[in-house]
């Protein structure tokens, strides 16, 4: 009957937070995130981001043999990177990979220290929150004069800078913003980015974001480069545009009081799909969909599938240019390693 029914939800949530009903986890993180000390909705301050980024610098050349850098507050750089800002607590290997591709094809990039979260919830429940945080991320953008924006591994944060940025701040004037999954495989494909083959041996499968695969906008990238890191690399049926939500899409995956509900009943599909597969590694570029997962394959009885990141696997298989490379110090220099440890 041409109803839209992503238009009919999106004016029903928008009436509901106008007249105050507004899930508590959503409500508190965006309050942080506008009107916060951090201005993020993992209430992390700036001098945390940096400790973060110097340790996963160190750590990379502890755990993998590579030197990497995570730039601060640089300016005039071609992108600006913003990740859901819960990566810096909870995903370091995908942090890791993201800056392993930058350090790798010597993309010019920055982090900003006066705002760096990709988190939009405002996408979920008000178009006046929704704005406003769009147009931090142009003012970050425009304070460090850098001229494109790239969205780390997260669906919605990727969507609504997309999209909104283009309602909200400028229209085609608006700062072009890409994933940096789209990145990785154009490095790929340039031959700037080499990646062993076969070197992620287990049987792979991967989960499409809604926010950016219902559109068509990423949905071949990933799999291009799966394909050839994997051993095996099976799809879920159906895949692509018509795959199935995780179970935690609008930013309900952020509350946990229904938790019952939203990966029994809301990720039970989604359950099913991956079993089908035999997959022992499932990839999902998107903070939302990892969380929803990991909680989807532990509550269905799934331990065998572990979540994980395209960029943690991408720093797996990675060939690093000379410049990169670095001896590992051996394991009783390793830090952390004491003199009782040492002793047989």
């Amino acid at each position: 009957m041409g109803i839209d029914h992503g238009l009919i939800t999106h004016l029903g949530r928008w009436i509901l937070a106008e007249v105050d009903i507004v899930p508590k986890a959503l409500r508190v993180a965006t309050r942080e995130q506008l009107d916060g000390k951090t201005h993020n909705t993992s209430a992390i301050p700036s001098a945390a981001l940096i400790d973060t980024c110097e340790f996963l610098e160190e750590d990379c050349v502890d755990n993998y043999g590579m030197k990497i850098k995570f730039p601060i507050d640089k300016e005039n750089q071609e992108y600006l990177f913003l990740p859901a800002v819960s990566d810096f607590l909870l995903e370091p290997d995908t942090l890791t990979g993201n800056a392993a591709v930058m350090t790798a094809t010597g993309g010019s990039w920055t982090i900003g220290t006066q705002y760096f979260d990709g988190i939009n919830y405002g996408l979920f429940y008000s178009d006046r929150l929704l704005d406003r945080i769009v147009n931090m991320e142009a003012a970050e953008l425009k304070r460090l004069k850098a001229r494109k924006i790239m969205i780390g591994e997260c669906g919605h944060a990727s969507r609504s800078a997309k999209v909104f940025l283009r309602t909200f701040c400028g229209g085609d004037n608006a700062p072009q913003v890409v994933n940096c999954m789209e990145y990785a495989v154009d490095m790929v494909r340039q031959g700037k980015l080499q990646l062993k083959k076969g070197a992620i041996d287990a049987r792979v499968t991967y989960h499409d974001p809604c926010n950016i695969a219902r559109s068509g906008w990423i949905i071949d990238q990933p799999r291009e480069i799966l394909r050839h890191i994997a051993t095996e690399f099976v799809d879920m049926t159906p895949k692509g545009k018509e795959n199935y939500c995780c179970g935690g899409g609008a930013g309900t995956v952020s509350i946990d009081e229904i938790r019952k509900f939203r990966t029994g009943i809301g990720g039970k599909t989604k359950a099913d799909q991956i079993r089908a597969t035999g997959a022992n590694l499932v990839v999902a570029p998107c903070a939302n969909c990892k969380k929803q997962l990991a909680e989807v394959c532990e509550d269905h009885g799934l331990e065998h599938a572990k979540v994980i990141g395209l960029h943690d696997l991408i720093l797996k298989a990675m060939e690093p240019p000379d410049f990169m490379r670095v001896e590992k110090p051996p394991e009783d220099e390793q830090p952390g390693t004491t003199d009782v440890e040492k002793q047989p």
